[in-house]
């Protein structure tokens, strides 16, 4: 389970560094002699080898000194820290028990047929390569006629060819007379074939299988083999195609110690603790318990192993899950325990320059200065923990041991493996650690099944529950590797640590309030909810180009001044400036932030009659400012935005039903693209919505305003957003993106899965793949259309958007109950002055915050949850993180808790008597420096 290279390596650094310096000349050395040796005997394989450039494995030096190989892309190990004696125990395992296939006689055991094997023997077939240590040890104590190896990966090839001792293999073959078939870079899916040259030349009707790792086209190999090795037709059909499957519920880790196959585990059930853990499912879980009480394993059975311990085997694959189910349980909850995995999503928060005035974030920079040195990484696991997510249950001896140690509030529990839980049922007492935390006022949650692709919105759910701010003090356990577990996780810890971030906190709710409110007065136009009115408009069938300003936009801009009046043109963002400079006007133009900014950003085009030619396009909360600047504007209410919640409903209750976006964030590529879809467009084209880059120097179009004439960049772009993180490209194999674009892509992705039976969407961008976008190069749009009428958009926007809604601007902000906010503060901040003397106090203070809020939720007419809530979940996020700082004495702790939480009380009232001064002040945002 702990198969990881920060395990096998020294702690120490420099001692890790010496012995990498020592073992390095060595490597060298034995790898110009394995090529030499290589040259001499079987020179055919040096082409492969030489032109091959490893792509995801390397070896590295355990601290015991031996090699070993790594997957540096997850930092999964091989082997254990001592391959060579794990290869010499696996060598004599064989050689006790060797598997065999007989071309005569067939089997029809379910297991593999094993016998010890004799001094000399006709036929071994060995599946893997590994380092190859195994292959020395094996011809040095038999002699064999005919060694078949298959090795599918050139790069596990590489690193054999520093690790093991080649001469010595070759020279000892050729002395022994074994004739020794190298199927590099091969799968053993020739063995049909390989079999038809080689069964006339056997005398011996049993041929020995030496597995040495496991691969799913090699288990499925060998596997075939079994089933057909009396069947000469079947075993040397060259046509028969393997199929393995690759799914996350049948992944099982290169190598362990079951690797050979060459055991018989008996089956095991343990009737009395799984009929008493359904019971509990079944008053505790009734979901839980209604699909697993009726369900059969599919490829994962309970056994019990050759240690007399349960484990879990494969039968299709002939596989154990475990080496020692109790050591590695152990093991690994000694380890999680003492390196605790929890994502910083507190002081993870910047501070833009840009909105640093703002009320909220001048308290953030106040608690990020005062208590840098109190929230940092928890170097133990404290004996109260406020959430773990643990992903992946195996048989669960683990998290029986987890809550036998420590009081865990709420405990998220993934698995996508039903098999696996099933089994767990007979190993692990459920019924006690349910109605255990059931006693103690906490909360177990299982997400069963699935792929893990829906963790986020189900976690998410559960966390609102409790309290978003308890994101910050969760941690997370992987259980097991798996390779599409490991993404899912990957994807959750990024997503988690954006929610936080992107919450409404107070400045961003009170401004949309204000934006909203003007931007009725201004009698900007909604977009209707029911497209009865509009479904039919011709204008909806035309193609829809959404133009984004990334660094592809420069190799299309040509294109789209060609063929402009074909189509109706959306400009996101800052990609209007860069269409203006090819004198590409868009029908309209798309913007998100709330802020002045993008006032500023647009000013950059300095034609006033250029954009009172354009219609804008955006949200409710946008900026006046900006939106007076546009021939008319057109507004979609945002989703669960504070001034969403406080005016659509009361609209509707009029009798005016408007549309509001979902996934309208976090890029302004996400309003369009979610605009286009709702209001019912046939044929979108993406161009320029990048979300990514291969270069980070060019990062958007040159033409926008994010470059000066010159060239150069207005500011750093990569100091202020990092090198990149890799992506599949949409064109390219790969591209670089920054966390904000791929949380972007993935909204779009889910936009574009809800209405993929209603349109055609292709991504003509040369940046990151998004799913459900077909990718497609500008020179293949096939336009046939006739250009785009005028009067076509002036009659979709007169049917689609309602004209006038001025009437409730001051109508709905008048019931907003000012007296009622000043009255919920005043007694929120009684809260504040109840003295915290202990951790007990400390927790029941944030817990109370959470109650507050939500007895404010149903009342509409207080303001306080809207204004507060975001910024009440920051803060309850650092005290909460601050309790978990365990390293720290209970007095230190409650020093820095007392600290947070007066700057959390100065932010509220500043707060409070802001908005009671100026309810409808408008943003103020000033970014006009960057373009002197």
């Amino acid at each position: 389970m702990l198969k990881y290279i920060r395990y096998q390596t020294c702690a120490d650094q420099n001692l890790q560094r010496k012995n990498e310096e020592s073992e390095s000349v060595k490597i060298s050395r034995r790898y110009k002699h394995n090529m030499a040796a290589f040259s001499r005997t079987i020179p055919s394989v040096l082409p492969l080898i030489a032109s091959h450039d490893p792509e995801n494995l390397s070896i590295f030096v355990t601290n015991a000194k031996q090699i070993n190989i790594v997957n540096y892309g997850t930092g999964k190990t091989w082997y254990s820290e001592t391959p060579e004696q794990d290869m010499q125990a696996e060598v004599s395992a064989f050689l006790a028990s060797s598997p065999y296939f007989d071309l005569r006689h067939g089997s029809e055991s379910e297991h593999w047929l094993t016998q010890p094997i004799s001094e000399q023997v006709e036929t071994v077939i060995m599946f893997g390569l590994g380092l190859g240590y195994q292959l020395q040890y094996l011809i040095e104590q038999i002699d064999i006629k005919y060694l078949i190896i298959y090795e599918p990966s050139l790069d596990v090839v590489h690193c054999s060819l520093q690790a093991a001792d080649w001469h010595h293999i070759l020279q000892m073959a050729e002395e022994k007379g074994t004739q020794l078939f190298l199927q590099l870079g091969n799968d053993g899916s020739s063995l049909p074939e390989d079999f038809a040259e080689l069964l006339p030349l056997l005398n011996d009707d049993k041929v020995f299988v030496y597995r040495h790792y496991f691969h799913p086209i090699m288990d499925e190999v060998i596997r075939f083999a079994f089933c057909h090795s009396n069947q000469y037709k079947q075993l040397t059909n060259k046509n028969h195609v393997f199929s393995p499957d690759y799914s996350l519920y049948n992944y099982i880790a290169e190598h362990n110690q079951s690797v050979l196959g060459n055991y018989t585990p008996e089956r095991l059930n343990n009737s009395d603790l799984f009929e008493q853990n359904l019971l509990t499912l079944k008053e505790y879980y009734p979901q839980v318990f209604s699909v697993i009480s009726d369900y059969s394993p599919v490829s994962w059975y309970l056994v019990k192993d050759g240690k007399n311990q349960a484990n879990l085997l494969h039968k299709k694959r002939n596989a154990l899950f475990y080496d020692n189910l109790e050591s590695e349980s152990n093991s690994l909850v000694s380890d999680f325990e003492s390196n605790p995995l929890k994502d910083d999503v507190v002081l993870g928060q910047q501070v833009s320059n840009k909105l640093g005035h703002y009320i909220h974030f001048q308290a953030v920079q106040k608690v990020q200065t005062e208590l840098q040195n109190i929230i940092t990484s928890d170097t133990v696991l404290p004996e109260h923990v406020e959430s773990i997510i643990i992903f992946g249950i195996g048989l669960g001896v683990h998290i029986e041991s987890l809550c036998d140690g420590h009081e865990i509030s709420n405990l998220y529990i993934c698995e996508p493996n039903l098999d696996f839980f099933l089994a767990s049922l007979h190993v692990v007492d459920w019924s006690k650690i349910i109605r255990r935390a059931d006693q103690a006022g906490q909360r177990i949650y299982f997400n069963l099944g699935g792929d893990g692709a829906d963790y986020f919105s189900d976690l998410m759910a559960q966390f609102y529950q409790v309290g978003a701010y308890s994101i910050a003090n969760t941690y997370l356990l992987s259980s097991y590797f798996d390779a599409e577990m490991h993404q899912s996780i990957s994807t959750l810890r990024s997503e988690l640590s954006i929610v936080l971030a992107l919450g409404e906190y107070f400045d961003h709710a009170r401004y949309g309030i204000a934006h909203t409110y003007f931007n009725l007065k201004y009698r900007c136009r909604f977009l209707k909810l029911g497209s009865e009115d509009y479904d039919n408009e011709p204008l909806l069938s035309k193609p829809l180009f959404i133009v984004g300003n990334g660094p592809s936009l420069d190799d299309s801009i040509d294109y789209l001044q060609h063929y402009r009046d074909q189509v109706i043109l959306i400009s996101c963002g800052t990609a209007l400036k860069s269409l203006h400079s090819k004198k590409i006007t868009p029908d309209f133009h798309a913007e998100i932030e709330q802020n002045k900014a993008t006032f500023h950003w647009i000013s950059q085009v300095n034609d006033a009659e250029y954009l009172k030619s354009i219609r804008l396009l955006s949200i409710n909360g946008i900026h006046p400012d900006t939106a007076s600047l546009f021939k008319e504007v057109l507004l979609c209410f945002k989703s669960g935005e504070p001034a969403t919640v406080l005016f659509q409903p009361e609209i509707t209750k009029a009798g005016y039903k408007t549309k509001s976006l979902s996934y309208a964030y976090p890029t302004v590529s996400n309003l369009a693209v979610n605009f286009a879809l709702m209001a019912g467009f046939k044929y979108i084209y993406l161009f320029g919505i990048d979300l990514g880059y291969t270069d980070i120097n060019y990062h958007h179009s040159k033409l926008s305003a994010y470059y000066k004439t010159d060239g150069s960049q207005i500011y750093d772009y990569k100091s202020a957003h990092g090198d990149g993180i890799a992506a599949e490209g949409n064109f390219l194999p790969l591209v670089y993106t920054k966390r904000e674009f791929d949380v972007s892509r993935k909204l779009i992705e889910k936009a574009l899965m809800q209405y993929s039976c209603k349109v055609e969407v292709y991504n003509c961008s040369n940046g990151v793949k998004i799913t459900g976008a077909i990718p497609l190069h500008p020179e293949c749009i096939l336009l046939n259309e006739p250009n785009v009428s005028p009067a076509d958009i002036e009659h979709f926007i007169k049917n689609a958007f309602f004209d006038d809604l001025s009437k409730f601007s001051d109508e709905i902000f008048s019931s907003m109950d000012t007296l009622e906010l000043s009255e919920a503060v005043f007694r929120w901040l009684e809260y504040f002055d109840t003295p915290v003397c202990s951790i007990e106090d400390a927790r029941r203070f944030i817990d109370e915050q959470w109650i507050f809020f939500r007895s404010k939720i149903s009342n509409r007419n207080s303001l306080i949850f809207f204004l507060f809530s975001g910024t009440s979940n920051y803060f309850s996020s650092v005290l909460t993180k601050i309790l978990a700082s365990s390293h720290e004495s209970e007095s230190t702790c409650l020093h820095s808790f007392n600290i947070a939480r007066k700057i959390w009380r100065d932010c509220i009232q500043q707060a409070h008597d802001s908005f009671i001064e100026q309810p409808l002040e408008l943003d103020n945002v000033d970014v006009s420096h960057l373009f002197k």
